[in-house]
């Protein structure tokens, strides 16, 4: 079952069911859960090309170091970067570079 609801910051609130056997697993923690399925379907939108890194880190407030520190903990290649991500690591790149 799937429910919709219009919230504040152009968020959507959505009510779903889920197997009894991950809400035992989070220990009855529905703020766990929340947050593992709003992290996963980020990440999702991510590897689908439908959100870039910068706009996954806003959308979870880790930043854009955040989101790649994120998809480095949980394995998953960052090589997938657009022409401008890519761009954007270099520059950043640089920048610590000249600093030292």
């Amino acid at each position: 079952m799937l429910k919709t609801g219009r919230m504040e910051n152009h968020k959507t609130a959505i009510t779903f069911q889920i197997p009894d056997i991950i809400f035992e697993a989070h220990q009855q923690q529905t703020e766990s859960i929340r947050e593992v399925l709003q992290v996963g379907l980020v990440i999702w939108e991510y590897l689908n090309g439908h959100l870039s890194i910068q706009e996954c880190g806003d959308i979870l407030n880790i930043g854009y170091r955040g989101f790649l520190e994120l998809l480095w903990n949980k394995g998953i290649p960052i090589d997938g970067l657009n022409e401008e991500e890519l761009a954007l690591q270099v520059s950043q790149l640089r920048k610590l570079i000249e600093v030292q």
